[in-house]
């Protein structure tokens, strides 16, 4: 067994553990069953936004490099301290959203035939980001999300402080939406997943629209879905919700409850600003199979008092509960929020700062590995798409853990140590069982091939 461990004194520290047969045991045990299975991951990773964009164009190139890698660069598993987190989802915005450096629409006001649509804007700084990210990785996989219609279309004549799209410009919204995925398509960026509306519930000084369940579902099923369809999209998935956990069941009970709704999704999105709320996560898994359920956007707000005055070890912590908490609800993926911002936290149009993983001195040219960026990789860099998650048991409370089973049979278990002491636990695959010490705040990454525990 490969033992991988971050804390305060480094990361990715490499050391091994040997099975041994024992029949008997039963106390300090994380059970592990790959034999029951839940669901495919699908990836793990970050947002491309234009404010890190912004950021990324001022770094000289030797440090865009090393930024590239550390977030695309796959690490060979026998030396997972080097290499990079091995992202293979990631989110974009869609026209501008808080974290772009202002405001902006692909058309011109009033032009609801779209004779003006150009994604010049993206352009400029954008898609060059997204593109390097691709020249590392070709196969990540990229959702996308919109913040705002143009003002024109919306009944508050506004992109910032919530209003609705007028009911009017539906179609003009959806052909507008279609553009963007053929534009995208044409540099060489598939789409492969979008949300009718980040965070339709939302009423925000920035780049925000609100939609009721039933105007989400009725644009997704009657404009959206069909206009796709007809442009040769049948491929990108559609996604509802894309906000906070703690109404995600209701939201989407009357989404995919309004007619030809359940057709048009195929997944929900959602946010953690809210809190947990794992069990309507888990709620929603159960209660629709068929769909996809994705994290979509988390981040340390800055705007919050706990946040400034929270460490990096509280703050990684923060992340891994939260990735561990809704893999073990269902969802298929995990998308942090910015992938690089610089050392204030921004730039944001409306100056709603926020903590990355990676951020960027600018003064001293230097790249800012946070430890929530370490603890990231311990689920990006083991866990493949289309590995499944496992049936795992705990003995205590004192840790957190989640397992997966790789498509080469490979098993990979993580375990979250938030207390201030060492846990000391056995790791089982019965009959096979193995010693591991999981030091005070430290998350730790174990991997094992099937035939360490199926030897005679």
């Amino acid at each position: 067994m490969r033992c991988y461990t971050t804390d305060g004194r480094g990361a990715f520290r490499h050391t091994d553990r040997a099975f041994h047969r024992d029949e008997r045991a039963e106390m300090g045990l994380v059970v592990c069953r790959p034999d029951k299975t839940y669901q495919r991951i699908v990836g793990f990773g970050g947002a491309f936004t234009e404010a890190a964009a912004s950021v990324f164009a001022q770094m000289p190139p030797d440090v865009q490099d090393d930024f590239l890698l550390q977030c695309f660069g796959r690490a060979p598993e026998v030396h997972a301290g080097q290499g990079g987190n091995a992202y293979t989802l990631c989110r974009t915005h869609i026209q501008s959203c808080d974290f772009a450096l202002g405001n902006y629409a692909y058309v011109r006001p009033f032009d609801r035939a779209l004779q003006t649509f150009s994604i010049s804007r993206d352009q400029q700084l954008l898609l060059p980001f997204i593109k390097c990210g691709l020249a590392v990785n070709p196969h990540f996989q990229l959702f996308a999300s919109p913040w705002s219609p143009p003002a024109f279309m919306k009944t508050n004549r506004r992109m910032n402080g919530g209003g609705r799209l007028r009911h009017s410009c539906y179609e003009a919204w959806a052909n507008l939406l279609v553009r963007y995925v053929d534009a995208y398509a044409r540099e060489g960026v598939r789409i492969g997943r979008m949300s009718i509306q980040n965070e339709p519930m939302a009423c925000q000084t920035w780049d925000s629209c609100l939609f009721t369940a039933e105007e989400e579902a009725e644009f997704a099923a009657h404009f959206l879905r069909p206009a796709l369809d007809a442009a040769g999209y049948e491929d990108v998935v559609l996604f509802a919700w894309d906000h906070n956990t703690d109404r995600i069941l209701e939201r989407v009970e009357a989404t995919f409850a309004y007619p030809d709704a359940d057709a048009a999704f195929g997944g929900c999105a959602l946010h953690w600003y809210a809190g947990d709320h794992f069990e309507q996560v888990r709620a929603v898994a159960e209660a629709y199979p068929n769909k996809e359920l994705l994290f979509t956007e988390g981040c340390v707000e800055y705007s919050l008092d706990q946040a400034k005055e929270a460490t990096q070890e509280r703050k990684a912590e923060q992340y891994a509960h939260a990735v561990i908490g809704h893999l073990n609800a269902g969802a298929h993926g995990f998308i942090d929020w910015n992938l690089l911002l610089d050392e204030r936290g921004g730039p944001n149009h409306v100056g709603n700062f926020c903590e990355a993983p990676l951020m960027y001195d600018r003064a001293a040219q230097q790249l800012i590995v946070n430890r929530s960026f370490h603890y990231l990789g311990h689920f990006s860099r083991f866990v493949v798409p289309g590995s499944q998650r496992f049936l795992t048991s705990r003995f205590t409370d004192d840790i957190e853990c989640v397992g997966f089973v790789r498509p080469d049979s490979t098993r990979v278990l993580v375990i979250l140590n938030r207390r201030a002491h060492e846990a000391r636990l056995s790791v089982a695959e019965r009959p096979w069982v193995a010693r591991v010490e999981v030091p005070a705040h430290s998350i730790v990454t174990l991997t094992w091939d099937s035939n360490e525990v199926c030897a005679p």
